[in-house]
């Protein structure tokens, strides 16, 4: 009985280290910040810690000159002979002709430019898009988005809520794969080392207690 008790234990000290460490299945950021992912082996986006505020801009009760953002990492992962990103803003009709001339820039973690535009041009199907970068291995980097409210907003704005999502595209191997705002927030997860670290740690805390019990019996 002890002896089994003891192997349960091993296993669950081994899957509470399997979900700390670098190198879990996911690979989630170790802060647990949100992540736009695009996986090379899967071929697929998907989002990690993601809440719609991160990808979706809402924009109500704004004055000309106003500054929003967002804010998130993107990662690359499974990258075998490179992958080109890039995202453009998708907008209804009535949210360009209100905001069709803010200006977005797209800054990095050390605050370098990486990308510019305006509203409605990078909405446009004829437009570029926001270029993220070439990548040719696993990589992270965080990015901040601004859209500056533009001084032609008029009062007819007043009252209305205007939102703007995204579209992330990566070109690959001649293929492109796209994914949306919703997209990535119907496929985010959590951090796995906070949605079952604790209840390892909770089955391995009584099976310390079993394992005493039994040894405080047979002596």
């Amino acid at each position: 009985m002890v002896k089994k008790l003891f192997a349960m234990m091993a296993a669950a000290c081994a899957c509470a280290l399997a979900l700390g460490s670098p190198s879990a299945v996911l690979a989630v950021p170790a802060d647990g910040n949100p992540a736009v992912v695009y996986d090379g082996a899967a071929k697929a986006w998907h989002g990690e810690n993601l809440q719609e505020q991160n990808v979706i801009a809402t924009v109500a009760d704004v004055m000309p000159g106003d500054a929003l953002t967002q804010e998130f990492q993107l990662i690359v992962r499974h990258v075998e002979r490179g992958v080109t990103l890039s995202m453009r803003p998708d907008a209804s009709a009535s949210t360009l002709d209100a905001l069709g001339d803010a200006a977005i820039e797209v800054r990095d973690a050390a605050g370098a430019l990486v990308a510019q535009g305006m509203l409605a041009e990078l909405a446009s199907a004829e437009g570029a898009p926001l270029a993220l970068g070439a990548y040719t291995a696993d990589s992270a980097r965080g990015l901040r988005i601004t859209m500056t409210v533009p001084t032609s907003l008029g009062n007819e704005a007043q009252g209305q809520s205007y939102e703007i999502k995204w579209i992330f595209t990566a070109q690959e191997d001649g293929e492109s794969v796209s994914a949306g705002s919703d997209d990535l927030l119907a496929q985010t997860g959590d951090d796995p080392l906070n949605v079952y670290g604790p209840i390892v740690l909770g089955i391995l805390g009584v099976l310390l207690i079993a394992g005493a019990i039994a040894l405080t019996k047979r002596r």
